[in-house]
């Protein structure tokens, strides 16, 4: 059955290159497609995004079986449900992007004689744990893979429904570009346990990644230069927070000259309530919320030195500015598609797919969230406590086959799909905009601090929200901290005895 396919495959590919052309020489002076110097020809053995041969897998046939995955296809918001980029339509025709994710899938099934069967879930955060617990309670070996939110996985990790990732049977290389390695060490609660999955083929991480969007016309109508000029400012490390703070100051106008700020307004930043402002800028601000000891195990440190009250002094200038709209009806995005606010934060990287933004008459710049500091050299990207990745459940047998179908499967989307979704769905095209697409690459890099996210339930939410607190209060963090840092730390070590039984870890 192997080779039966082969053909439809590498037709498949050809009109994947085809339409990939096609976008190119509509967005720039050149037409040549990168992709197809670099997109490698379906076989057995396959480039990687790094450009090296990838032939671990060459000689493997499954002899077509079911890789089972239970999906998550609920829709949070306004965004698409995200398995639209897992199991796709099921047919070509569907667009560049739903081209790509059937190309994605029907690679892997002919590269290692596999059947994906998926089994679509609609339940919202909170209530996906009860329905996977029913699964490994009662011994069923129902699923290889299962794709949901982290709210709900960080419990399940905790009472031991998820197998070790880091299993001698598995064949992961979680040191490819493809697998976001630090996003994934930064939830381990001890050394040589991994649990939940994070990588390219998981597409919701990256479509809830966090950034700025900057309009580009404001920019150059107040500063009399190109907005473009921001992106060196990343690359050099020196987007800080208060670089932020000054390119959004003096930019609020009364425009209905009613003395209070309203909708029609415009600001310098528009953000979206001091919660959903925090998260993501106290993620990318800080080191990290732990300290972990010789064997890896994490104790909350955020509260330790002046480092927390550093950020936020810088959020709390930030947030509390006459420039700064945080409560207006639709939300940031909205502000700012109606061209009323400079710089919009808290938007994930898949509102880039949205209709809204594109029909605006101005261009916009995609940044990533600032550093607290220039020295400290490192953006980091904040998802959020409902973002879906994957996780393996005890029930599950063969680690060495499900380790094998995902790795292709994060390989492939790397190769296949990533590029297409960049072009057509965030329009990131134009192959002479380097700097443009060195900004997502940034954002695609950075993961990390997702420690708190997945673990904030089991803390009650205190330290979260006690940077929120001291935010819109105007206080300083260790103020409001000072007497939750001990219950706070009680807490995590009692969830890691919960976790240590439950897993059976010595």
């Amino acid at each position: 059955m192997k080779s039966m396919k082969k053909l439809l495959c590498m037709l498949l590919a050809s009109l994947t290159l085809l339409s990939s052309a096609a976008v190119f020489t509509g967005c720039g002076e050149t037409t040549d497609d990168p992709d197809v110097q670099q997109t490698h020809s379906i076989d057995t053995n396959t480039e990687s995004n790094t450009g090296e041969v990838d032939d671990r897998f060459a000689d493997i046939d499954y002899q077509d079986r079911e890789f089972r995955i239970y999906t998550s296809a609920f829709e949070y918001g306004n965004m698409v449900s995200s398995n639209a980029l897992i199991e796709g339509s099921g047919e070509m025709g569907g667009g560049l992007v739903s081209d790509a994710v059937f190309t994605r899938n029907i690679t892997v099934e002919e590269m290692l004689g596999v059947k994906l069967v998926f089994f679509q879930s609609k339940f919202g955060w909170g209530s996906i744990a009860p329905d996977i617990r029913k699964y490994t309670q009662a011994g069923d070996d129902e699923f290889d893979l299962v794709i949901n939110d982290i709210y709900d996985y960080a419990e399940l990790v905790i009472e031991g429904h998820f197998r070790n990732t880091l299993d001698e049977n598995c064949v992961f290389d979680f040191n490819r570009s493809y697998w976001y390695k630090d996003y994934m060490d930064d939830l381990r609660l001890v050394d040589g346990y991994q649990h939940i999955l994070a990588g390219d083929f998981f597409i919701d991480i990256l479509r809830t990644a966090n950034l700025l969007l900057v309009n580009k016309d404001l920019y150059r109508d107040y500063y009399r230069t190109s907005a473009d000029e921001l992106y060196d400012v990343v690359s050099n490390y020196e987007w800080t927070y208060d670089r932020l703070t000054s390119i959004i100051t003096d930019l609020y106008i009364d425009r209905d000259l009613d003395g209070t700020k309203t909708p029609g307004d415009q600001f310098g930043l528009a953000h979206n309530g001091y919660w959903g402002a925090v998260v993501p800028l106290v993620c990318s601000g800080t080191n990290n919320f732990i300290t972990r000891d010789e064997d890896g195990v994490p104790t909350l440190t955020i509260h330790e030195g002046d480092r927390a009250n550093q950020i936020t002094a810088a959020m709390t200038k930030l947030l509390n500015n006459e420039n700064t709209s945080l409560d207006h009806g639709g939300g940031p995005l909205s502000v700012f598609v109606e061209g009323n606010a400079l710089v919009a934060g808290g938007i994930s990287l898949g509102s880039l797919e949205s209709a809204s933004l594109r029909s605006m008459e101005s261009d916009a710049a995609v940044l990533p969230n600032p550093m607290l500091f220039a020295s400290d050299r490192k953006y980091t990207t904040s998802t959020g406590d409902i973002t879906e990745m994957g996780a393996i459940l005890t029930t599950s047998k063969d680690m060495a086959f499900i380790s094998t179908v995902v790795e292709v499967l994060n390989r492939e989307t790397a190769n296949i799909l990533i590029p297409k979704y960049y072009k057509e769905s965030l329009q990131v095209q134009c192959v002479d905009d380097e700097k443009a697409s060195a900004m997502i690459d940034i954002i695609h890099d950075n993961f990390g601090n997702a420690f708190i996210l997945a673990y904030n339930h089991a803390l009650n939410g205190q330290i979260l929200q006690a940077f929120s607190e001291a935010v819109e209060e105007k206080r300083e963090f260790s103020a409001v901290f000072a007497g939750l840092a001990k219950s706070s730390n009680k807490l995590l070590q009692n969830t890691l005895r919960q976790y240590e039984k439950k897993n059976q870890i010595s």
